[in-house]
């Protein structure tokens, strides 16, 4: 079942009729536009019209514009961001295509990098327009505030934002200001001037107040927009020159007391049956007929003594007619804001539904939820349903139906992600609850262990085994708790052995189409068996992955099995089948336009490293160029530490030491803050660059710090540091340890199916022997490290070792001639090639600018100034022409210049050229 987006969150409220003109306002919103501004912030407190006054500036401009109204639940960076990307879909269908992708993970990533995947498409997006978020003083979150700010800083010009807020969010307005990018409407500007007063009294409110009754209004209520609503509707009904004088006279006090005077004056004037109408309602956070309908309970719903009923509303009788009661509420200005232009969704205002609320005690709203929810539940607003029924569960100590619908809708959740918001459901519920329920323990367990609490997750785990064990559950409730227990037994304990009996167990309980967690299941079971068995049983199971993954459209998440498989792949020694597994999957994450979701960044730099191998520079570093931009949208630690890995041993091949080293040195530090365990991996493939520019002291500091040791047994996840400390002990001449060592990686290498490894092994196995003085078995071992690499294009693997070995080589050339020769051809001395792009090329200090340019610009300006377009800076930088002009525009604002050849001539000026 689908959880249906609400869409009157993004409906632009209608003007109203009769609405007060505020021209001078408006004329200062336009403004705003006119001067480039980036950001419009309308600022007060509650009853000032802010909503009313962008609305009615929207509904006059002549371009675009998308609308999102923010409530309580949208402080959640999924849930918001799911409704910002439909609320800019209104402007264009194609925003938003791929961070919808990553919304869906069951680990989203970083906000940052949502934003970035929005701005990217806002920019290929032509259409000027504003977006306005109502109500964003409910958003708490700091990551939403974050994202926000980014967005700011890197707003296309084509955007403009305007945020409606009772209170100032924390961004960066300060700067903005500075930079007068800012227009600020706030509580002094909104107030009814006494001319805007007297014309909402006399043609709003229908009232035909004396003059100084009007301005005496408008005084004590400061200009305040909801003061003089609520003073209007409480005179209506008596609007005489005694009774206004009176009331005025009366009208004392502050916000708080004032609303709670005039409020109290309102439904005291209302008919029974509105009163009713009003109270029962008030648990709703939006209204429509068919909902009111299934919640409210009067017995006579008739509107007798009111002179403000509409035609035919005096005989409804016994018969529910929400609709009308809504259409009455609507057209009397009754605290009511339409949510859509056909007047079918609506809530009241926050201020006076607040009101209404307290006016319930907790054991009349028990009925009105649960008739809420059950309305929900029946047109599948699984969510709102589930709201209610938590609503109802902490008034009752009832949690059946809570417990209930929550079960119902976990299994969606989960597919969908939104792992976030089956947590917090799960959260409210008590703990001895969700232990005693196994399916409830198994969902709470796994979203867990899919958030990295590994412990807490294997005791729900444990909870839920034995409840399910106890209810004899079926096959398919067994099956996903034996793929949870070995999800958790393979990354946390690391027993591999149980985790594959267990994953095995959960497949054969598992049906065909239940895709979701066979994928789950068979991922568990290939890491297990990478680690403990040859590899191509890891291989296989992989395939089975990624075939059975294929059937969940659209899951980005599953783009690690694809990863896996190319990296598994390659170990065996599968290199151009590898390729065709990460182009095949770069495909299939590129949608119609050209895009690429940042899941495949890794894929990118996978592919680049397989190019590596087959030392096709140019190709690898173009692809690990794309990947490391791909994977710093997602700015998340370790695909960034991967990707900026990956790049290392292609960097140092195109003479770029100390470029490789600082590609190390960032990519550790990415690992290292996020705790991953691969982050010592990058200090190793760092001493492996040291040995080659023959820093022996610097990596034998690394040996002793790492613990190596030649008398170790090998370890599959240690491998590549093996062959490191292989490499010193052989440049240290240790001929007789190294020699040792070497045959017994070799020894688990061929056991384990890991040709890659093997080929290196041997290579450094005949080097080893043919110093120690025995050739024959020297090309021996030469030699099948040459006929292992020659099919599959392993050149690097001869390149990256000591250059001896190259004068053995022809010495084996009648086992692959072709291959030989080439190796022999294209290791003769040649010029470095120069990479495209730096990796993090670091802003030059001192900078004399007030504003320095970024690394960006910096790599931005460099091509202008070798002349390229701004189509070929873009296919250089992999952005869109779209960006590249932004960047312009920056770089000219900074430096002050009005074209390209200024410059370029103003940057040599300033040395920054």
């Amino acid at each position: 079942m689908s959880v249906p987006l609400l869409t009157t969150k993004l409906y632009i409220p209608p003007p109203r009729p009769n609405l007060v003109p505020r021209p001078r306002l408006l004329r200062d919103l336009d403004e705003g536009l006119r001067l480039g501004h980036r950001l419009t912030l309308v600022s007060a407190p509650a009853g000032f019209g802010k909503t009313t006054l962008v609305a009615e500036w929207i509904c006059s401009l002549a371009r675009e514009a998308a609308w999102l109204a923010v409530d309580e639940e949208d402080d959640d960076p999924r849930r918001f961001f799911t409704y910002l990307i439909a609320a800019l879909r209104q402007i264009d269908a194609k925003i938003g295509r791929a961070a919808r992708g990553l919304l869906s993970a069951p680990q989203p990533p970083p906000v940052e990098s949502l934003v970035a995947l929005i701005l990217n498409d806002l920019l290929a997006s032509s259409e000027a327009f504003v977006l306005v978020l109502d109500d964003y003083h409910l958003i708490q979150a700091t990551q939403i505030h974050d994202a926000l700010a980014f967005l700011l800083e890197h707003q296309p010009p084509a955007m403009h934002l305007a945020l409606v807020t009772r209170q100032d969010p924390p961004l960066p307005l300060a700067r903005l200001r500075g930079r007068g990018q800012v227009t600020e409407i706030r509580e002094q500007d909104l107030r009814f001037t006494p001319e805007e007063a007297s014309t909402f009294l006399s043609q709003t409110m229908g009232l035909a107040l004396a003059p100084e009754a009007a301005q005496a209004l408008e005084a004590r209520t400061e200009g305040w927009i909801t003061g003089l609503q609520l003073a209007a509707l409480a005179l209506q009904e008596n609007p005489s020159p005694a009774r206004t004088r009176s009331f005025v006279a009366g009208f004392t006090g502050d916000d708080r007391y004032v609303t709670d005077y005039l409020i109290a004056e309102v439904l005291q004037r209302q008919p029974a049956a509105m009163r009713e109408f009003l109270r029962q309602t008030a648990v709703l956070d939006r209204l429509t007929a068919p909902l009111c309908d299934a919640v409210v309970k009067i017995k006579d719903w008739s509107l007798e003594g009111s002179r403000q009923v509409l035609p035919g509303l005096l005989s409804l009788g016994s018969r529910p007619q929400s609709q009308a009661f809504l259409d009455h509420l609507d057209q009397a200005n009754l605290f009511i804001v339409p949510l859509d232009n056909r007047r079918q969704w609506y809530r009241y205002h926050r201020l006076f539904a607040e009101f209404l609320r307290t006016a319930l005690d907790r054991e009349e709203e028990k009925p009105l939820h649960q008739r809420a929810m059950r309305w929900y539940e029946g047109q599948g607003m699984m969510s709102q349903a589930i709201h209610h029924a938590l609503a109802y569960a902490s008034i009752t100590e009832d949690w059946s139906d809570a417990q209930r619908l929550i079960r119902l809708a976990a299994e969606e959740t989960v597919h969908k992600g939104d792992l976030l918001a089956l947590g917090n459901w799960l959260d409210i519920l008590p703990e001895a609850s969700v232990r005693a329920d196994g399916m409830l323990a198994l969902y709470h367990a796994w979203v867990l262990a899919l958030q990295g609490d590994l412990s807490q997750a294997a005791e729900y785990a444990r909870s839920a085994e034995l409840c399910l064990q106890q209810a004899i559950a079926p096959a398919a409730e067994r099956g996903k708790l034996l793929t949870l227990r070995s999800f958790v037994t393979v990354f946390g304990l690391q027993d591999y052995e149980s985790a594959l009996d267990l994953a095995a167990g959960a497949l054969e309980l598992l049906s065909e189409d239940q895709v979701y967690w066979r994928v789950m299941a068979l991922w568990a079971m290939a890491e297990s068996q990478e680690r403990t068995r040859n590899v191509t049983e890891a291989i296989a199971t992989l395939r089975e992955a990624r075939r059975t993954g294929r059937l969940l459209d659209g899951q980005l998440f599953f783009a690690p099995a694809e990863l896996f498989l190319a990296t598994t792949l390659q170990l065996h020694g599968q290199r151009r089948e590898a390729v065709a597994v990460c182009q095949e999957a770069i495909e299939w994450y590129t949608d119609e336009v050209g895009r690429t979701s940042p899941v495949a960044g890794m894929i990118f730099s996978r592919l680049g490293m397989l190019h590596h191998e087959a030392d096709q520079l140019d190709l690898a570093w173009d692809c690990l160029e794309r990947g490391l931009a791909l994977s710093q949208q997602l700015a998340m630690d370790s695909p960034i530490m991967y990707s900026l890995s990956f790049a290392a041993p292609t960097l140092y091949a195109l003479g770029k030491a100390d470029e490789a080293l600082a590609a190390l040195q960032r990519a550790y530090e990415h690992g290292a803050q996020s705790g991953l365990a691969d982050a010592e991996w990058c200090r190793a493939v760092e001493a492996d660059i040291h040995l080659k520019m023959g820093d022996q002291a610097a990596v034998q500091r690394w040996a002793t710090t790492a613990g190596m040791a030649p008398d170790e047994e090998p370890h599959y996840l240690r491998m590549d540091q093996y062959l490191v400390y292989a490499r010193l002990l052989l440049a240290q001449g240790q001929l007789a340890e190294v020699r040792a060592w070497l045959g017994s990686l070799a020894a688990f290498a061929r056991e384990r199916g890991l040709i890659r490894w093997l080929i290196t092994i041997q290579i450094l196995k005949a080097l080893a022997t043919h110093r120690a003085g025995d050739g024959p078995v020297a090309r021996d071992y030469l030699a099948e490290a040459v006929q292992m690499a020659a099919p599959e294009d392993y050149v690097r693997a001869f390149f990256e070792e000591d250059p001896q070995v190259l004068d053995l080589l022809p010495n084996v050339r009648r086992v692959a001639p072709q291959f030989i020769d080439r190796l022999l051809d294209q290791a003769a001395p040649a010029a470095p090639s120069e990479p495209t792009q730096k990796i993090a090329a670091p802003r030059p200090a001192g900078q004399p600018l007030v504003e320095p340019l970024t690394a960006r610009e910096l790599e931005v300006l460099g091509l202008i100034a070798a002349g390229l377009s701004n189509r070929e800076i873009a296919e250089r930088l992999f952005i869109v022409v779209g960006t590249v002009k932004r960047h312009i525009n920056n770089i000219y604002g900074k430096l002050q210049v009005r074209r390209r050849t200024e410059a370029v001539a103003r940057a040599r000026e300033l040395g920054l050229l």
